[in-house]
Order: C-alpha cells, then sequence, then structure tokens
C-alpha cells in the first residue's frame, strides 16, 4: 500500500488513506481521477483497494506525516535542530541544574539565557567565525 495522504470528512474523524500501489493519481479537468494499472484487480473499484486505518488507533504507525518521506526527514532535521538549542540553553549556560523555586526567578535565568545566546550568535556573524556559533567557550578561547 501507498500513501495517498488524510481524508477529512464533516462529522467523521481524520484518517489515513492508503492506496493500492499499482494505482495512480491524476488530475483531469480539476477532478481527481485514479487510474489502476492492474490485470487482476482484486476490487471492483475503479482505484483499486483503500485502506483507511483511524489515526487514534495506533499514533505511531498511522501519523498524519508518513515517515521516511521528504516532509518527514525536513521536519525530523527541525526537530534535531531544536533539541541541540535547547541543550545549548540548557548545559553551557547553567540551567539543567538549577535550584530555583520561583517562576520569576526562572522567568529571569531564562531570559539571560536567551539574551547571551543571541549575543553569543551576533558576536561570531561579527567575527566571521560562523563555525562557533553553539558555544560560547569556544568562541572566546
Amino acid at each position: 500500500m501507498k500513501f495517498d495522504g488524510v481524508t477529512r470528512e464533516k462529522g467523521r474523524s481524520m484518517r489515513v488513506k492508503w492506496l493500492c500501489p499499482k494505482s495512480k493519481k491524476v488530475r483531469i479537468n480539476g477532478k481527481t481521477k485514479y487510474i489502476l494499472s492492474c490485470e487482476n484487480p482484486c476490487t471492483s473499484s475503479p482505484c483499486g483497494r483503500i485502506y483507511h486505518p483511524t489515526i487514534n488507533k495506533d499514533f505511531r504507525l498511522n501519523c498524519p506525516l508518513p515517515r521516511n518521506t521528504e516532509k518527514w526527514n525536513n521536519l525530523y532535521k527541525i526537530r534535531t535542530i531544536t533539541e541541540r538549542t535547547n541543550n545549548i540553553i540548557k548545559h553551557p549556560l547553567g540551567l539543567s541544574t538549577l535550584k530555583i523555586n520561583k517562576t520569576d526567578s526562572l522567568k529571569a535565568e531564562l531570559l539571560l539565557a536567551g539574551i547571551t545566546q543571541l549575543i553569543t550568535v551576533i558576536i561570531s556573524y561579527k567575527i566571521n567565525n560562523k563555525n562557533k556559533i553553539l558555544s560560547i567557550k569556544s568562541l572566546i578561547a
């Protein structure tokens, strides 16, 4: 089965649509048609067999964005960049071992950490040393 998008119908839950691998989706005069290239079709449907698992059954298997596609890889790259940024804020700036109980103090610490990270980015661009943008220690040394 090959992925064919997410079906959103009125009054129904969102479902993932899987098509027969021998059917091809074509737009003719603004309408979507399916062309089935199979000698012995397994169903009488003109687009072949369709499977609609609901997303709530298994979130990891039936995600709206199928794994190992270009969109999935781009989203995963953004996720890893976000995780690295969180790591930069937490560990070198000392936010991983905070012993603060008040939320105002925590907000101030996070704000100062963000300002420090932005200053690091600005300094590294000004001195044309973009390789050391991720660490204050390597920029100063």
